[in-house]
């Protein structure tokens, strides 16, 4: 009897272990959802196909082809534009302007020149002095298209100009808003301007005889000297327009993070 019981278990053993063998999970898999992104990019070019290269001395009633063009490479998405000018010798250069523009009383001004910080003063809030001002210097630039990104910091950068405290180079950020969303596609390009040079009216005596500007008899609007060269160079950026609401919003994103 008891050889048969322990047969009877064993063979249940058996049975149990072989149907635990064959037991599974009800499982399912479905087909890869895939998702595939393009990485968009931002890329510009910046050029100057007209200038000649060696110029040579610049002389009254002489224009220097300098366009800065830049433009938006065929494959990069729609972008912000800003073009960087930096300038050294400034403020002899703003003085010459200055006794030009009140010598010829150039948009209504008359007197005496009032000096550096007066007159980039009276600049800055006036735009219709600017332009008569700076188209008499530069050519072809269509002021509405372009707007001064940091007026603000330029007047606070000049602010000790006439007591040497100045930084010695004047950069000059302006953004590109001639389009009606202030932005370029691809493909599109936009030149700031066609030429420099000083105009016919420009004399020997304005830079260092009895028109020119003077401090303590030292002629502040005396540029054109051997003493250094006169250096205009020009830097473009881009930054993506997607998500990004106007040009001052622009401004503030791209250069809070170039340091520029």
């Amino acid at each position: 009897m008891k050889k048969k019981l322990l047969s009877l278990c064993l063979v249940l053993a058996l049975a149990l272990t072989a149907i635990g063998g064959t037991l599974a999970y009800f499982t399912d898999t479905t087909e890869a959802v895939k998702n595939e992104f393009t990485v968009g990019n931002v890329n510009i070019e910046l050029e100057e196909p007209n200038w000649p290269g060696d110029i040579g001395n610049l002389m009254p009633g002489v224009d220097i082809p300098k366009d800065p063009t830049i433009t938006v490479d065929g494959k990069s998405q729609d972008c912000y534009v800003f073009l960087k000018m930096d300038l050294n010798k400034y403020v002899s250069l703003i003085n010459l302007m200055g006794v030009d523009a009140y010598k010829n009383k150039v948009d209504g001004l008359s007197g005496a020149y009032p000096g550096f910080i007066a007159f980039m003063n009276a600049l800055a809030e006036d735009n219709d002095l600017r332009e008569a001002v700076v188209n008499r210097w530069f050519q072809g630039i269509n002021h509405n298209e372009w707007k001064i990104m940091n007026l603000d910091e330029i007047k606070e950068a000049v602010s000790g100009a006439e007591d040497g405290t100045n930084p010695k180079t004047l950069s000059v950020i302006l953004g590109y808003i001639g389009s009606e969303d202030d932005t370029l596609s691809a493909g599109e390009k936009v030149t700031f301007m066609t030429g420099f040079g000083m105009p016919t009216t420009v004399t020997a005596s304005m830079f260092d005889g009895e028109d020119a500007y003077k401090i303590d008899g030292v002629s502040k609007s005396d540029f054109n000297t051997d003493m250094a060269t006169f250096k205009m160079n020009f830097t473009a950026y881009a930054i993506q327009a997607a998500e990004i609401a106007g040009i001052d919003v622009a401004y503030k994103a791209l250069f809070s993070t170039t340091g520029a």
